[in-house]
């Protein structure tokens, strides 16, 4: 009994052991990651390294539509209109003399304009503010306001057209990190009294169209993924270079808050829709003794449409019947090397979930009215 049982066990334990052997080659193969089981040979599949670095880049191209408004608060200052002139002059300069100059175009290029004479409407002693719709004596040329004890200002509507380009690196396919330009022409209204409407004209900067070139660095996020859509929350933080009609100013950074909607049609291309907030302001330095500056602000609204393009990790098929909407291996014609290729345009989807361009079967499309091939 004892020679059955060591010679059952040693029979099982020989068959385990020629089964262990006969699966080394097979374990061993199958820890190979390239190694593929049907042809028993090694993958050698050639990608390039460079465009799998710049695969992490996306490029955009966008244009749209702005509302620009200009504002500001003349603080510090006394406004003189007369029939020919808007100008103003540094309230410290308290009482006028006889004969005073002030600055015309404090919007962009500040200009001291011809001297004024100090006529009847200063005969009666200084008043810290002569409101010209109460006040008798400037019903007639002339109009004198102290921005210190009054609000007023003016302000206009601009409407323009940018031209973006940016170029950023998608970490861990979320954050966004990158820079870019946009160049804007804009044209303007002239510019509306905050107050006293009735007495005081519109102010005429001299000109109604300018340009911009702004390059700002790009810091986002893409938050959500809907299907085929990508929603991203993007900050853009930089300088802006005014036109050259614009004279003496500071200008400070800006900020620009987005809301990137985008339609992927492939990992590769997509079709962006980006509402823009941009948050700015320029300081003018009239350039006199008690150095007297302007802030203006020009806050503008965009409405931006345009694509974003990824760089292609792999290349197009070189077969050119070559359709195949997954991404496959083939070997290349010319040389003979096994690579990765897709046989779809960058606009078309390369990996889709049920095999095919649309997810939607052609027998629910509004095209086939008639029902025509519902399948």
């Amino acid at each position: 009994m004892k020679l059955k049982l060591v010679f059952g066990y040693s029979k099982i334990g020989v068959k385990c052991l020629v089964f262990v052997l006969c699966s080394l080659p097979i374990i061993g193969f199958g820890q190979e990651q390239a190694y593929n089981p049907y042809t028993g040979q090694k993958e050698d599949i050639y990608r390039s390294p460079i465009r799998a670095f710049l695969n992490q880049f996306s490029f955009n191209f966008m244009t749209g539509y702005g509302r620009t408004q200009y504002s500001h608060d003349l603080q510090g200052v006394f406004f003189v209109q007369d029939q020919q002139r808007q100008l103003i002059l540094n309230n410290a300069i308290n009482p006028i003399p006889q004969e005073f100059a002030g600055h015309v175009n404090w919007f962009n290029e500040p200009l001291l304009g011809d001297s004024v004479l100090n006529r009847n409407i200063f005969d009666v002693p200084f008043a810290p503010l002569i409101n010209p719709v109460n006040n008798p004596l400037l019903r007639g040329e002339t109009v004198l306001i102290d921005t210190d004890t009054t609000s007023f200002g003016f302000e206009s509507k601009g409407r323009s057209i940018p031209v973006h380009f940016s170029l950023y690196y998608n970490l861990m396919d979320k954050f966004r990190i990158g820079g870019g330009l946009m160049w804007e022409r804009q044209k303007f209204n002239p510019f509306e009294p905050t107050a006293f409407s009735d007495r005081v004209r519109n102010f005429d900067p001299g000109f109604n169209k300018t340009s911009y070139l702004k390059y700002f660095l790009l810091l986002g996020y893409k938050f959500y993924d809907f299907w085929d859509y990508s929603f991203a929350a993007e900050v853009n933080i930089g300088k802006a270079k005014f036109g050259n009609r614009f004279r003496g100013i500071q200008t400070g950074l800006f900020t620009s808050f987005n809301l990137s909607i985008e339609k992927n049609l492939s990992e590769y291309f997509r079709v962006v829709m980006k509402p823009t907030y941009s948050i700015q302001n320029f300081k003018l330095n009239l350039g006199d003794e008690q150095g007297t500056t302007i802030d203006h602000k020009n806050g503008t609204f965009f409405l931006q449409f345009g694509i974003s393009i990824t760089y292609p990790e792999i290349p197009r098929s070189p077969v050119k019947s070559d359709k195949v909407q997954l991404k496959h291996v083939i070997m290349h014609p010319g040389t003979g090397r096994r690579m990765e290729v897709r046989g779809q345009p960058i606009w078309k989807r390369q990996n889709p979930k049920v095999g095919e361009n649309h997810r939607k079967l052609w027998r629910y499309k509004n095209r086939n009215k008639k029902k025509v091939n519902p399948y």
